[in-house]
């Protein structure tokens, strides 16, 4: 069985990110990054840019807000991989257009 799957559901998020959020849940997710929601985010501006990531695939997103206030985001792919199939509700972070 493969630790990870090639559609954005929850069953094919990478197995070993469950370890990860059980960590800190708080400012840790797992995001199934397509081309679209990937090209979407590096051309957005302000906040919603600072979730662009680097490559599709399997994304984990950590947030925290510094001393000053500021949000920070940083970004880390897990699998880089073609997401081929399905959209989880993330369109708050990731929208399709």
């Amino acid at each position: 069985m493969s630790l990870w799957g090639n559609t954005d559901t929850s069953g094919d998020e990478p197995k070993f990110t469950t370890h990860h959020q059980s960590m800190d849940s708080s400012n840790f997710d797992i995001f199934g990054v397509d081309a679209t929601e990937l090209g979407v985010a590096n051309d957005a501006s302000g906040d919603a840019r600072k979730y662009a990531p680097t490559h599709e695939g399997w994304v984990g997103i950590t947030t925290h807000m510094d001393m000053h206030g500021n949000l920070r985001v940083k970004s880390e792919v897990m699998v880089a991989l073609n997401i081929a199939s399905g959209d989880q509700s993330d369109d708050t972070i990731f929208p399709d257009s």
